[in-house]
């Protein structure tokens, strides 16, 4: 992780230690499934990187992102293994105990009702199985005023209803059969790009209260609070791993 200097770098580095978590229950003929997989570029990155993969499967609320992302597959030979789909992550459509392992990058954080996801996850996974969420998860301790205000505004502008505190997620997980093996802070190795904080609460307060009606103000504004918030140490970027009892 030394090495992380970029995006991409960033990226690569959560893929590679998924693939890890992933060969630790299947070292060949993985059944895995990526669950908010965007355009599939995490799926791009580690499927071909594992032994003989069994086909695996992308799911996206987009109809948009499943038709991008089978494109790709289709440019990149994948699209006999890899299949991507449309659909809801707390149903998925494949059988109980289908999957080797299931992973989510930053994608729970939309989740409605986020503890909806883990049952289905639960059911999904063999015993043995796991389960690898990287994701934002919201700090335990109480918040003062201005802590508040950013945690606010990343909540609202990037629309995260999910994002839940650590506890609060195991919890949902041990419900469902669920239990942490792992927790890995990943926080420092993002490169953080906040802001003096008047300078950041003062475009807080335009953004807010401009009649700017563009659909990319509000996303803008909580990539801004994102940043805030992970530097004030009241969100921070974690890797969980749970296994199947």
């Amino acid at each position: 992780m030394e090495n992380t200097k970029s995006i991409e770098d960033a990226l690569n580095t959560s893929n590679a230690l998924i693939k890890a978590e992933i060969e630790s229950v299947a070292q060949t003929n993985a059944r895995i499934a990526d669950l908010g997989c965007g355009v599939g570029a995490s799926l791009f990155y580690i499927y071909p990187r594992l032994q003989q993969p069994a086909p695996a499967l992308g799911l996206t609320l987009s109809p948009v992102q499943a038709r991008l992302a089978q494109e790709s597959a289709k440019q990149l030979g994948l699209q006999d293994h890899i299949r991507f789909a449309e659909g809801d992550f707390t149903s998925v459509p494949l059988p109980g105990e289908a999957l080797d392992a299931v992973y989510s990058v930053e994608a729970v954080c939309h989740a409605v009702d986020p503890e909806k996801y883990f049952k289905e996850a639960g059911r999904l996974l063999r015993k043995g199985g796991k389960l690898i969420l990287v994701d934002d998860y919201k700090s335990a301790r109480s918040f003062n005023s201005s802590e508040q205000k950013w945690f606010d505004a990343y909540i609202d502008g990037w629309y995260v209803p999910g994002v839940r505190t650590i506890e609060q997620v195991v919890s949902f997980a041990s419900k469902n059969g669920l239990q942490l093996k792992k927790n890995e802070e990943l926080t420092p190795y993002l490169r953080l790009r906040n802001l003096p904080d008047f300078l950041a609460s003062a475009l807080l307060f335009l953004g807010e209260k401009l009649p700017i009606k563009h659909a990319i103000v509000p996303s803008m504004l909580g990539s801004m609070a994102l940043q805030q918030c992970l530097h004030m140490k009241i969100v921070e970027y974690r890797m969980l791993v749970f296994e199947k009892n």
